[in-house]
């Protein structure tokens, strides 16, 4: 029962921001090039020792970018519950829910790196700063992080089974253009789903407390590496200590990058299952919102990579100052003698 006419989303072609959304991945690529060139290039000892972290985080990051706006590009057209997709896959006859299971594991991988470097700036502080008072706080925190792991997997499991929507997804189909009278439900590039299913609203409930449990185990290992660096100010130079708090700052940075730019706004889109919910421009805002989670998340190593280059450049120019000023102070005390 679908044709073009039904099926094609002609509005989009005069949307600014759709067509912004579509350039993200392009518009992004500067900033990425240029953390990767800082990240390389940094020899600080605590950016060396998660390097590689870094890297793969951004690896992850653009290719998350690259499958949102690239390939399958969903809209929203609520009050539908569902997707509807206008990128490469689109043009593809493969399982419609397979987009949701691809960027629920993309976004579970992005979560999986945020947490490794919250795990390693723990373990390190608490190996360097071996002491009975934070030995059961630490221990705790990182069985925290296990169980965050054992969630991940629970819900990367559990969306599987939204695949097998497609194999009932007529009959859905067309209840929900009787209940709605919008004949786009009929698109096979529509995913449409009942939230009462069992495949929906597992996965749905596992993701809300995957994201409880990792943004209360984020808190608590940054409160936790905070409160090391500070207690152990008397033991370590002042260079020391302002590498390790000024890294678990960017590790705040990321994680409220992360909430911001992913958590909410995914939680928002998922509610349009279960509630109508307002949401304007094929909730083209929240997707851009998530594709720039990346390129926002560069601005960290970019713009401290910079900071670092500017006070360099201030120290060598008050130095030189310096012995300008010494010379010339020299001089005359020869000339006078």
């Amino acid at each position: 029962m679908s044709n073009f006419s039904i099926c094609s989303l002609d509005h989009l072609n005069s949307s600014v921001l759709f067509l912004v959304f579509r350039l993200v991945p392009l518009l992004s690529i500067p900033s990425y090039i240029l953390a990767w060139v800082f990240i390389t290039r940094n020899k600080s000892k605590v950016v060396q020792a998660v390097k590689k972290l870094y890297l793969k985080q951004m690896l992850i990051n653009f290719m998350s970018v690259i499958l949102l706006c690239t390939v399958i590009c969903p809209l929203l057209i609520p009050p539908i519950p569902g997707y509807f997709m206008t990128g490469l896959l689109a043009t593809l006859r493969l399982n419609v829910a397979l987009p949701l299971v691809i960027m629920t594991h993309v976004v579970l991988l992005v979560s999986l790196v945020i947490m490794q470097l919250f795990k390693h700036q723990l373990v390190t502080l608490s190996d360097l700063r071996y002491t009975k008072k934070f030995e059961l706080s630490v221990k705790i925190i990182r069985w925290l992080f296990y169980f965050c792991y054992l969630m991940m997997a629970v819900v990367a499991i559990s969306i599987l089974p939204a695949l097998s929507i497609e194999f009932d997804v007529d009959g859905f189909r067309r209840e929900a253009f009787e209940f709605f009278n919008n004949s786009v439900c009929f698109c096979p590039q529509m995913f449409i789903a009942d939230p009462r299913q069992w495949e929906i609203y597992i996965p749905y409930f596992c993701s809300i407390f995957f994201g409880g449990i990792c943004c209360f185990t984020g808190v608590s290992s940054v409160l936790t590496c905070l409160k090391i660096v500070y207690d152990s100010r008397k033991i370590v130079s002042r260079e020391t200590l302002t590498l390790q708090r000024n890294f678990t700052f960017i590790l705040m940075y990321q994680a409220c990058v992360c909430v911001a730019l992913i958590i909410v706004p995914l939680a928002i889109v998922s509610t349009l299952f279960y509630a109508d919910i307002s949401i304007l421009d094929n909730g083209l805002h929240f997707l851009l919102l998530i594709s720039s989670q990346g390129a926002v998340n560069n601005l960290m190593h970019i713009v401290s990579a910079l900071w670092r280059k500017f006070r360099k450049k201030l120290r060598l120019q008050s130095n030189q100052s310096w012995k300008s000023t010494a010379m010339w102070s020299t001089t005359a005390t020869n000339v006078v003698t």
